[in-house]
């Protein structure tokens, strides 16, 4: 249980905030407070200073203005420090982050007597790699031969004022190698030049290591008592064993924030699909570039056979991959996606992915022998088995080539398995992709769940956890998150309702519109209300669910409005807050036409915004490929897909959306809802009643 004088001490800390700041204490703040406390404070440690009871998970959904982010730090820092642990906070959005580092954060440090370090951390890919920017000009001012060319890895002319530019900052302290801070935007073209995957990286062989900003930025992460993070690192690290990036999951206490995010970011996290066309043409490049390497002379007696082999293997691949083309082709017709019926592709199709595997494994090992070579051979002692110029250009692109075929068997495993009955089937689909100038047929898996996946290496691991957002619930029960995030049934759930008195702020409207969003009739009659209701000289925003109704409005709108209007998809997120905030501080009024992201994660609080339409309900998109996957495998079990997975999801996008209305204690406005099934159908009360508390009308 917690102890007397951890309970004291946040109590006093607590204190000295809300004094600090001149902050009014807030009874849900307290309350979060004291659950997230009680719950870490209830972990038993085994004597490796681990976990061994079933405790230190705590669920908390913190009604908007509750203060959870403060909540949440003051609760756990002092814990984790006094058990000697690292506090991960982790988020969804760069938008959350960044007020957690910019402002949140330095704030605590500032005005408690607490004292704490906090860093940022980021994957690898984010990160300057001095070795390839190094490589990079000396290319550009030919001084070194292109052996990478093969790889279709040779940088642009006119970057190198970039580069040139990047390696003075660098070098006088300016700029430290983190992407996101460079003052200007780096396209990915050019970036991919400068950045290296795990594969390529050669870590404290490089000569570059004592200066490397990935590895900087790794030892201040070490010495910091809380990290920041996102979701996809946190997972990355995760399926990588945990510790790889991140502290190890034993020695942390995580706090997952906008954690109604977590079991999407992990379903795309786990997604494996490959492009017939884009796999043949990058194993004929391994082909040719293996042929260059081994030409060149100097290849140790205890690789010569598998070098010598490789080729044969290659094209072994190449051959199987070429048969699968004209199958997939003929599978997808004039389709643009084509989802096989509870995972099960046909067994021709899945034979040719099993063929792969044979000659793809040797392959593998080949590669994961000469890269581990390679590196060596990088070691300034000089005992490689390759010559250290060999060695130095040809480390990063063979560890491209592995990393490539680390991904292609991965893929193929999924894809030629046959799913054990009794198990969530895994998601199996075509799709047609844009390739070059040209179009390729991408084969994807992804499993329907990763809720056993978060069981295990997370939810069992961590020392202790916080998963917290303002919608956790669904229709007013955790059962949905917890089936597709698995979280444990022994977990502490609390519900922390908002400060705002709801009913004295604002206004809930339900429209009877003539038709219904099924009806042909529809656009017009959203258009008709849209030009009666809307006030141009106020602050409003339109939340439409398909990008293709926003544009049809749009278009409708454009010449009547177009002094107030700003769309999605026309001008940058950030450029239409921007402007937006602008129009209205200038006394002019403004109308936002947004689609999912403008309908969470968006602060526009007072005038900004004092009416919020909701065009429809945000139900899932129905071809989803996972998402009719599990809705088929849950109507096999008997169950209702429209009630236990679309409705729970739809209820949380809305809820999300009626928040952009009341930010502050003294917003006010309206929140117009144009669906008329919210009426008209059973579960339409269902949503409603899920709603903030706002005074119907």
């Amino acid at each position: 249980m917690l102890q007397k004088e951890t309970k004291e001490r946040i109590q006093g800390l607590y204190r000295e905030l809300i004094k600090a700041l001149d902050l009014k204490p807030r009874y849900g703040q307290r309350v979060m407070i004291a659950e997230v406390a009680k719950t870490l404070g209830a972990v038993h440690e085994d004597d490796k200073g681990q976990r061994d009871n079933d405790q230190g998970i705590c669920v908390v959904e913190a009604g908007t203005g509750t203060g959870k982010t403060l909540a949440y730090l003051l609760a756990a820092l002092p814990i984790a420090i006094e058990k000697e642990k690292k506090l991960l906070v982790s988020t969804a959005t760069v938008a959350l982050q960044e007020q957690i580092l910019d402002k949140d954060l330095p704030n605590l440090k500032k005005n408690i007597s607490l004292p704490f370090n906090f860093a940022l951390a980021k994957g690898r890919g984010r990160y300057l790699c001095l070795l390839k920017l190094d490589k990079s000009l000396q290319q550009l001012s030919g001084l070194l031969s292109t052996t990478v060319d093969l790889f279709e890895q040779s940088p642009e002319e006119q970057d190198k004022e970039l580069y040139e530019a990047m390696l003075l900052a660098y070098g006088k302290g300016d700029w430290d190698g983190d992407r996101d801070r460079w003052p200007d935007e780096i396209e990915n073209s050019q970036w991919n030049h400068l950045t290296a995957t795990h594969r390529e990286c050669s870590n404290r062989r490089c000569q570059h290591f004592d200066n490397c900003s990935f590895f900087k930025a790794r030892k201040a992460m070490e010495d910091a008592d809380i990290i920041v993070a996102n979701h996809d690192l946190v997972l990355s690290d995760l399926s990588l064993g945990g510790g790889a990036v991140l502290p190890a999951p034993e020695k942390t206490i995580y706090v997952l924030d906008e954690g109604h995010h977590l079991a999407d970011k992990a379903l795309n996290h786990f997604r494996l699909e490959i492009g017939v066309r884009a796999q043949r043409k990058w194993l004929t490049q391994l082909e040719k570039g293996l042929e260059q390497f081994v030409a060149a002379g100097g290849i140790p007696h205890s690789m010569l056979h598998s070098l010598g082999e490789a080729p044969s293997q290659i094209r072994e691949i190449i051959q199987t991959m070429s048969l699968v083309w004209p199958l997939v082709m003929e599978l997808l017709g004039e389709q643009e996606r084509l989802r096989f019926e509870f995972g099960q592709m046909p067994e021709n199709l899945r034979q040719l992915m099993a063929n792969i595997k044979e000659p793809l494994q040797p392959l593998l090992l080949c590669l994961e022998k000469l890269t581990d070579a390679l590196q060596k051979s990088l070691d300034p002692k000089g005992d490689g088995d390759f010559a250290r110029d060999v060695a130095e250009s040809w480390q990063a692109p063979m560890g491209i080539m592995y990393a490539r075929a680390e991904q292609l068997s991965e893929a193929v495993s999924w894809l030629a398995a046959e799913d054990k009955e009794g198990e969530l089937p895994v998601a199996r689909w075509l799709s047609r992709t844009p390739y070059g100038d040209d179009w390729d047929i991408r084969i994807s898996a992804s499993p329907i769940s990763v809720a056993g996946q978060l069981r295990k290496n997370l939810w069992w691991r961590c020392y202790g956890a916080v998963l917290t957002s303002a919608t956790l619930t669904a229709l007013n029960s955790f059962n949905n998150l917890t089936f597709e995030t698995g979280l444990p049934d022994w977990a502490n759930y609390q519900r922390v309702v908002s400060p705002f008195n709801y009913p004295e702020l604002g206004q809930l409207e339900t429209v009877n519109l003539a038709s219904d969003p099924k009806s042909d009739q529809f656009q017009s009659d959203v258009e008709q209300w849209l030009k009666d209701n809307i006030d141009l000289s106020k602050g409003s925003l339109i939340l439409f669910s398909s990008r293709a109704q926003l544009e049809a409005t749009r278009d409708y709108f454009i010449s009547d409005w177009y002094d107030n209007l700003l769309c999605q998809g026309f001008l940058p997120k950030a450029e239409i807050v921007r402007r937006h905030k602008e129009r209205i501080d200038n006394g002019d009024g403004n109308v936002i036409f947004g689609l999912a992201s403008f309908a969470e994660g968006i602060d526009l609080p007072g005038d900004y915004v004092t009416h919020v339409v909701i065009v429809k309900i945000p139900f899932g998109v129905p071809d989803d490929p996972i998402l009719a996957a599990t809705s088929e495998w849950l109507e096999s079990r008997g169950r209702n897909p429209f009630m236990d997975l679309t409705l729970p999801a739809a209820s949380v996008r809305l809820v999300q959306a009626c928040g952009r209305l009341i930010r502050k204690e003294d917003d006010h406005g309206r929140v117009s809802m144009l669906d008329k099934r919210l009426i008209s159908h059973r579960y339409g009360q269902l949503l409603l009643d899920a709603l903030p508390p706002l005074k119907r009308i």
